[in-house]
């Protein structure tokens, strides 16, 4: 339901991702009066379609120019399945310096933001992350530390519902884990000889796929393509755990559609007084009223939100007396280096018919550890993310019965790729960078 005309909130949560589903969980179970303003519409379970085979689409998966046409920059995680949750990029631009280009991906617009196709692996940071420059002098330390942010990790892990297997290694600290999913043949045999070799630590990937059942979320069954959407609810979704808590506690009021532009002020007392927003179905220009307002509209939508809130009191936007909101952005490395391996001695039937399990595998960090050596010439860590399994010999060569045969014998393989911390050129950024509006960074990932 809409805001109702002059209705006044206690608090405005804009988003309703991960941070803003939670948000509005906790304020409104407190008694709080919420508005929930949301850029996205509501999401519907009957457009889940993570059953649905390709060849009952109306393009069979097979016409990738139909995403294109309208999502040219969020094809790179769409496609005919899910492409109409994500933000058209024609109706939506953004703007980038020539020679910085940056791929703004997983801009969603439904109800649970990237939390409907985030890939789910939910990882500990540990005190090699929150105080790194004590670690290896690059750089300024996190204001709080592990021991600071662990009850909370674990409150959010027992709710949200993450399996994995706790292996004591403090570079990735253990927590609060539902039964792990089981490690293929592959991987068994990959963990026991990179551990016997190298002393590393490949664990099961602890992701946000349930293995039990919790609050009315079955397990995960397996079918494979969690960015379709999930039935049984299976793996953390805000639409259906948070903002569905906080709306049944008849506190929280979701306003969705509403693309926020600004945060008002009240200029006698220097502190929020609601958001305007944009209807994105009438165009209309609205208004929320609230004592306070909490923005969860993601890094780059909250910034937006800042410097577009400018007034004569700040005239360079909200929050930004440092003057440098808006720049230093940076993501993570995904992908910057991996390999792939057969293992012929482990032969299997191939099947299109799983299961299909929806994780992998995790090395963790090996580089520059807590009691290990520490390098000169390499700063901080890093770690792979991967799987093993058998499959069909999709690169046989040949033609007629000898290709059909050879297409039928299994290949089994351990693939992995690296992802990793970006590090700012710290001498270089003294000084502020002339360009305000700048976004560092190639690529984007949600996981």
């Amino acid at each position: 339901m809409g805001a109702k005309t002059g209705e006044n909130f206690d608090i405005i949560v804009v988003g309703s991702g991960a941070s803003g589903g939670w948000a509005c969980k906790k304020l409104s179970e407190a008694g709080v009066k919420v508005a929930l303003v949301d850029a996205g519409r509501p999401l519907l379970e009957s457009e889940f379609s993570e059953h649905k085979p390709d060849f009952e689409l109306k393009y069979r998966n097979r016409a990738p120019e139909v995403v294109t046409r309208t999502r040219p920059i969020q094809k790179l995680f769409c496609d005919e399945f899910n492409y109409q949750w994500f933000a058209n990029d024609l109706e939506e631009p953004y703007t980038i310096p020539a020679n910085m280009p940056f791929t703004w991906v997983g801009r969603l617009r439904v109800t649970g933001g990237r939390t409907v196709v985030w890939g789910r692996q939910s990882y500990r940071f540990s005190d090699l992350d929150f105080k790194a420059a004590s670690h290896d002098g690059y750089g300024e330390d996190w204001p709080i530390s592990y021991a600071d942010l662990a009850r909370y990790y674990d409150q959010v892990e027992e709710y949200v519902g993450v399996s994995g297997l706790a292996e004591g290694v403090p570079e990735l600290p253990d927590g609060r884990f539902q039964p792990p999913m089981a490690f293929t043949c592959a991987e068994t045999l990959f963990r026991n000889r990179v551990k016997q070799k190298l002393g590393w630590t490949a664990t099961i990937g602890r992701t946000a796929n349930l293995t039990r059942p919790l609050n009315g979320r079955a397990p995960c069954h397996y079918c494979g393509p969690c960015h379709r959407g999930c039935v049984t609810h299976s793996y953390f979704n805000s639409a259906f755990t948070t903002v569905a808590d906080a709306l049944k506690t008849g506190n929280c009021t979701h306003v969705p559609n509403a693309m926020v532009y600004k945060v008002l002020m009240n200029a006698e007392t220097n502190r929020a007084a609601g958001v305007l927003y944009v209807d994105r179905n009438t165009r209309e220009v609205k208004e929320v009223r609230a004592r306070g307002v909490v923005l969860c509209a993601q890094a780059l939508e909250s910034v937006r939100i800042l410097l577009n809130s400018a007034n004569r009191q700040y005239p360079t936007g909200l929050a930004n007396s440092s003057g440098v909101l808006g720049h230093y952005l940076m993501d993570h490395i995904w992908v910057g280096g991996g390999a792939t391996g057969e293992f012929p001695d482990l032969p299997a039937e191939p099947t299109l018919n799983g299961p299909n399990r929806p994780n992998g595998i995790y090395i963790i960090r090996f580089r520059n550890t807590a009691s290990g050596q520490r390098s000169k010439n390499f700063l901080r860590g890093y770690g792979f993310q991967g799987g093993g399994s058998s499959n069909f010999n999709f690169k046989a060569l040949g033609y007629g019965e000898a290709f059909k045969q050879a297409v039928m014998q299994p290949v089994t393989t351990v693939g992995m790729g690296g992802f990793g911390e970006c590090l700012a050129n710290w001498d270089n950024y003294v000084e502020l960078d002339p360009h305000p509006y700048e976004v560092r960074g190639k690529r984007a990932r949600y996981d």
